[in-house]
């Protein structure tokens, strides 16, 4: 190999993974653990769903800990809903039926879990 042929596999290279490592560069997504959302939200596990505060008309079928994890289950319809901070960081999806009650304290708690977390 010619040193003009090594200097540009070298060149090639270095633009490679100077193009690689931008990709990964963006804004970092925070993940908030399942412990504090079960705290925040004062989660019970019941039969088959967490409950706030134990109560069964109050049923939460899954955790979402991101932002991507909340678009997802907006995208995808279905029997159970959505309840997330007002950003969207953080959610979960509620079963119906699902008290008013329940809704408002799920609400409040996210927000003040997600004004913690920034």
């Amino acid at each position: 190999m010619h040193a003009g042929q090594m200097h540009a596999v070298v060149a090639l290279f270095a633009f490679a993974l100077a193009v690689g490592g931008a990709g990964g560069c963006g804004p970092e997504q925070t993940t908030t653990p399942d412990s504090k959302i079960v705290s925040a939200l004062d989660l019970k596990q019941g039969g088959h769903a967490y409950e706030i505060n134990g109560d069964p008309f109050c049923a939460v079928d899954r955790l979402l800990n991101d932002g991507d994890e909340v678009q997802q289950a907006n995208d995808k319809p279905g029997g159970d809903f959505l309840i997330a901070s007002p950003n969207g960081e953080i959610g979960v999806l509620a079963r119906r039926p699902f008290a008013p009650d329940c809704l408002r304290r799920a609400q409040d708690a996210l927000k003040r879990l997600a004004r913690k977390s920034d």
